[in-house]
């Protein structure tokens, strides 16, 4: 079926999954995954918008996180039927689920963390988010929303990039501070995600960048919390190209596979331990420790090595965690064999 390039490329579309979707099918159409509601998903393709169901039998789909928001999908005769690859995606561990990965958003350029102002940032959080972003395999922006709010955006952004290990830090708000930045970063056929607990001003920031009231936004509790206003992962095109993910807004994303994202948010503390007098340096007693000598100077390196280690025993437990139910997955099989060969015996 014909198709047009242009239309493709502004919807991310490049020669990764061009390869991937020649080799995969002869006569099928692509379509960009926008929403997902269950066993039907919303698609965008070059001729428009439409509804497809799943296939029951499709095929690409990984072990976990099943198909998401910024998937491509091959579709034949009204039915999605194979997933194409990924070029990168934002894991999170499944609420609920000590080893089930829930896949947030994917083939993402950029994941935009939202932090609130005018409470005290918590830079832990921060710390957390960009773990993940950067296990991602996309690049993440640290967004303070509600700058207005705060009682001095210069200290907020200083205490930001204090943790953000060279990520860009942005100060946005309702009224229209940093979208013009945001706009310049966000260039056509480039996907971002935003991520951050409710009340933290996505669906609003989205609203302001595409020019409409496409997502419904809410006021913040009494409390400070925020109210779930999305509830679905959705994604907008944005007027002069770009596009953007909204997401449900979770207090905590819980970490998967992100060792590779804590190295590079802590690397700084890595290069400091390098010249710890001993390679096995535990950096807390011991004579010569380059990490403590730092931390006289700055008491903020203790708590970001606490911070660390706290995230890397997270992931650890979770590793171990996955690798039970692999052997337990494994025992399972082994039995289901035997079961089978007992009852083909004569």
């Amino acid at each position: 079926m014909p198709h047009d390039p242009r239309r493709l490329t502004a919807l991310g579309w490049n020669g990764f999954l061009e390869s991937a979707f020649a080799d995969a099918t002869s006569d099928g159409r692509r379509g960009l995954v926008v929403r997902v509601d269950g066993r039907v998903v919303t698609v965008l393709t070059d001729a428009g918008q439409e509804r497809v169901p799943l296939s029951t039998t499709m095929s690409g789909v990984p072990d976990d996180g099943s198909v998401t928001t910024g998937d491509w999908l091959v579709i034949d005769a009204g039915l999605a039927v194979h997933l194409l690859p990924r070029r990168s995606v934002l894991m999170r561990r499944a609420a609920g689920v000590a080893t089930a990965g829930q896949a947030v958003a994917a083939n993402i350029d950029l994941v935009f963390i939202t932090v609130a102002l005018g409470v005290p940032l918590r830079l832990r959080r921060i710390e957390r988010a960009l773990a993940m972003a950067w296990s991602s395999g996309a690049a993440p922006v640290v967004l303070l929303t509600k700058s207005d709010l705060s009682l001095d955006v210069d200290e907020d952004l200083r205490a930001a990039r204090s943790v953000a290990a060279g990520t860009e830090v942005i100060a946005v708000n309702s009224s229209g501070a940093g979208l013009a930045r945001l706009r310049e970063i966000l260039l056509e056929g480039l996907v971002a995600v935003l991520v951050g607990p409710s009340g933290t001003g996505k669906s609003t920031l989205v609203n302001r960048l595409s020019g409409n009231e496409a997502l419904a936004t809410g006021e913040v509790r009494a409390d400070g919390k925020g109210r779930h206003t999305t509830t679905h992962r959705e994604l907008i095109e944005l007027p002069g190209g770009g596009l953007i993910i909204d997401t449900p807004g979770t207090r905590e994303l819980g970490l998967w596979d992100a060792a590779a994202g804590i190295d590079e948010v802590f690397g700084d503390l890595t290069e400091v331990a390098a010249h710890c007098r001993f390679r096995n340096c535990k950096h807390e007693q011991e004579p010569g420790c380059a990490v403590r000598a730092a931390a006289a100077g700055d008491p903020s390196v203790l708590a970001r090595l606490e911070s660390k280690r706290k995230l890397e025993r997270e992931q650890e437990r979770l590793d171990n965690a996955r690798d039970l139910r692999a052997q337990a997955e494994q025992r399972r099989e082994l039995r289901r064999r035997a079961r089978s060969m007992r009852q083909r015996s004569p």
